[in-house]
């Protein structure tokens, strides 16, 4: 059963900035809460299971599961996040993990990582994004530590931080991308991994490319998105639409929302 890790957004603001999206909209908390739920119910909906972690009052970016750290068969590659305002995080989900008895993965100090922000599991791969959050090294290492071949991408665009603002994979057999915000030179190495198809800059800015797959339905921020009815009409792609626009206010969406443990 496919299986997600969620943090309620009980502390959920945006008294910072960390990215371009952080303008310090005023959070509607109960709409936050609402939505999160919204999505917490689809998820079990479609068959998968959920688990929780607490949050965790003054962390309020704990909500983004998905820059934890990254899974693959019990094994979790844990974060080392850039930003002082996140790093507490951390030893947090690391204490569930051990309760929950994964094997841990620390990486060595001095280099950054954002887990499944950053990187995604694709069959024996890992494909991976560097420049602003993380750095190639974690990738590397992270990489090794769970038997996979990596593909990196640098990303050339702040406003998607994190792979996941610009990549998403949507089948077993095709992604879509933002093409403005990676490497082109890079995305040369996804030929013949992973068919990609390209979303227009407004879709990427609907955050369509942190949209995430459960059990083949692809759960999408917004259904009148360009690219949506592409994937529905001609790839067959499933889809469903969850609004979480509250989390948009702190450059996250679905993706950004869930941890596949």
């Amino acid at each position: 059963m496919e299986t997600f890790l969620l943090c309620a957004p009980d502390f959920f603001c945006v008294d910072y900035s960390i990215n371009p999206w952080m303008i310090g909209e005023k959070i509607d908390i109960k709409l936050a809460m609402a939505q999160w739920h919204d999505l917490e119910m689809t998820i079990k909906h479609l068959g998968a299971d959920v688990k929780n972690i607490n949050p965790v009052e003054g962390l309020p970016d704990m909500v983004f599961a998905a820059n934890s750290g990254i899974v693959h068969q019990n094994t979790v590659v844990m974060s080392r996040m850039k930003y002082t305002e996140r790093k507490d995080e951390i030893k947090y989900y690391r204490s569930w993990f051990v309760k929950n008895n994964y094997n841990i993965v620390d990486l060595i100090p001095g280099i950054t990582f954002e887990g499944c922000g950053d990187a995604l599991v694709h069959k024996s791969n890992l494909i991976g994004g560097y420049g602003y959050r993380s750095d190639l090294k974690a990738l590397e290492i992270t990489a090794g530590a769970l038997n996979l071949s990596l593909h990196s991408l640098k990303l050339v665009d702040p406003r998607f931080y994190h792979l996941d603002t610009c990549f998403c994979k949507v089948s077993e057999t095709h992604a879509i991308y933002y093409p403005d915000a990676i490497d082109k030179e890079d995305v040369k190495k996804l030929k013949g991994i992973i068919e990609l198809i390209p979303v227009t800059e407004l879709d990427a800015r609907l955050f369509m490319c942190n949209s995430m797959l459960v059990n083949n339905v692809l759960l999408i921020p917004s259904r009148d998105a360009e690219i949506a009815a592409v994937l529905r009409n001609k790839f067959g792609i499933k889809t469903c639409t969850v609004n979480v626009s509250e989390f948009l206010k702190s450059g996250g969406s679905i993706q950004c929302l869930s941890l596949k443990i």
